[in-house]
C-alpha cells in the first residue's frame, strides 16, 4: 500500500463526532498516502460526508487530523478551512450562478496570480474556450469540471470530493469519472472522494475505505479489497455474494455448491460471488434455472438448488439460459469466515 518513500498526506486518528444522540463519526481514523486517490465507501449514514467535512475543517470533532504533517484537528487546535490548504468540490458543485466560469475558477485567488493560473486549470480539466460561459450554459458533466478546476485554482494540497458524480446521469457518469481520475493524475493531487456507489469506487481509487456505523471496518487496494474482505459484511457491500451457514468437518465445509478445505473449526458462513459459480448442462443437475438478467457483455444467471436455497453464476453472454433448464451448479472458489 506504501513505500518507504511515500508521505503521508492525511493523517486522521480516533474522530469522534455526534448530532444529538446520533453519533457520525466513531473512532474513525484513516490514512491517505500523497498522490493517492482514497475512497470513503458505505452506506448512507454511515458518517462518510461528516468524515471529509471534519478532515476539511467545515466540522469539529474530538480526535486528530494531520495534512502533510501538520496538525489541524487536534487538543486545542483547530485550523480553519482557509488555511488547510485543502479544496473541496460539493455534491452541488456550489457554483456562483451570476458568475463565469473564468470568475468562479477564480474565486478566491490573489488578483495577481488570476490570469496565469485560471487559463492553466481551465486546460487542465479540458474547458478552454468557456471562460465567458455563465454555469446554467453548462452541461452537468463541464459544471463537475468547473467546480473541480475551483478547488485546484488554489494550488491545494489535497482535494476532497463529496459525491462527484451523483449529479450525473448514467451515460455521463463513466466517462467523467475517467476523466476526473485522469485530470487528478496529471495535477499529481492527493485526493480523498466520498461514494455510495461501489463500481464507482473500485474503479476509481488506489485505496477502498469500507465504512459502517462511523468507523472504517477495512482499507486496502480494490482488488484485494474484493477478494479478501475482512467479514461477510463487507463481502455483501462490496459486491453480488451469497451465502452458506455450515459446519467445519475434519478442515472442510460442504456446501450446496461444493466442498472447501479451511483452518477454521466450528460453525462457518461461505461466501461466494457469483463469478465463481459454474453452470454445466451435461452433468447430473443439482439445480434449475430461476431466471437470468441479461447485459450484453454478460449475465446474472438465478439458479434454484435442490432444497430450495438460491445461487447467482455471472457467466459470459453465452449461451443464454433459460427459466426451467436443469443444470449443474459448482463454486470454484469462496471464502470462509467463522460464526461470531
Amino acid at each position: 500500500m506504501s513505500s518507504a518513500t511515500d508521505r503521508l498526506a492525511i493523517r486522521a486518528r480516533d474522530l469522534t463526532r455526534s448530532f444529538g444522540d446520533a453519533v457520525a463519526l466513531d473512532h474513525f481514523s484513516l490514512d491517505v498516502w500523497e498522490g493517492g486517490v482514497v475512497t470513503l465507501l458505505g452506506p448512507s449514514g454511515c458518517g462518510k460526508t461528516t468524515a471529509l467535512r471534519v478532515i476539511a475543517g467545515f466540522e469539529d470533532a474530538v480526535g486528530t487530523v494531520e495534512i502533510h504533517g501538520r496538525t489541524v484537528l487536534g487538543a486545542d487546535v483547530f485550523v480553519p478551512p482557509e488555511k488547510r490548504r485543502v479544496g473541496m468540490v460539493f455534491q452541488d458543485y456550489a457554483l456562483f450562478p451570476h458568475m463565469t466560469v473564468e470568475r468562479n475558477v477564480a474565486y478566491g485567488l490573489p488578483r495577481g496570480d488570476r490570469g496565469s493560473r485560471v487559463g492553466e486549470v481551465l486546460e487542465l480539466v479540458g474547458l478552454t474556450g468557456l471562460e465567458d460561459r455563465m454555469p446554467n450554459e453548462l452541461s452537468g458533466g463541464q459544471q463537475q469540471r468547473v467546480a473541480l478546476a475551483r478547488a485546484l485554482s488554489p494550488r491545494p494540497e489535497v482535494i476532497l470530493l463529496d459525491e462527484p458524480f451523483s449529479n450525473l446521469d448514467a451515460s455521463l457518469r463513466d466517462r467523467v469519472r475517467r476523466e476526473l481520475r485522469a485530470i487528478l493524475t496529471e495535477a499529481r493531487t492527493t485526493a480523498v472522494f466520498v461514494t455510495h456507489d461501489q463500481e464507482e469506487a473500485l474503479a476509481t481509487s488506489d485505496i477502498v475505505a469500507v465504512m459502517r456505523d462511523g468507523r472504517v471496518l477495512q482499507a486496502d487496494t480494490p482488488g484485494h479489497l474484493y477478494s479478501n474482505p475482512a467479514d461477510p459484511w463487507v463481502a455483501g457491500f462490496l459486491g453480488d455474494a451469497d451465502v452458506f451457514e455450515s459446519d467445519v468437518r475434519d478442515g472442510r465445509v460442504d456446501t450446496p455448491v461444493g466442498s472447501f478445505t479451511t483452518d477454521l473449526r466450528g460453525k462457518v458462513s461461505v461466501i461466494v460471488r457469483p463469478e465463481n459459480v459454474q453452470i454445466s448442462l451435461g452433468e447430473t443437475p443439482n439445480a434449475v434455472v430461476a431466471g437470468s438478467e441479461f447485459f450484453g457483455h454478460d449475465q446474472l444467471v438465478t439458479l434454484a438448488l435442490h432444497g430450495g436455497t438460491r445461487v447467482r453464476a455471472r457467466i459470459g453472454p453465452r449461451p443464454v439460459y433459460r427459466a426451467g433448464q436443469a443444470a449443474r451448479v459448482r463454486a470454484t472458489d469462496a471464502r470462509i469466515f467463522a460464526k461470531g
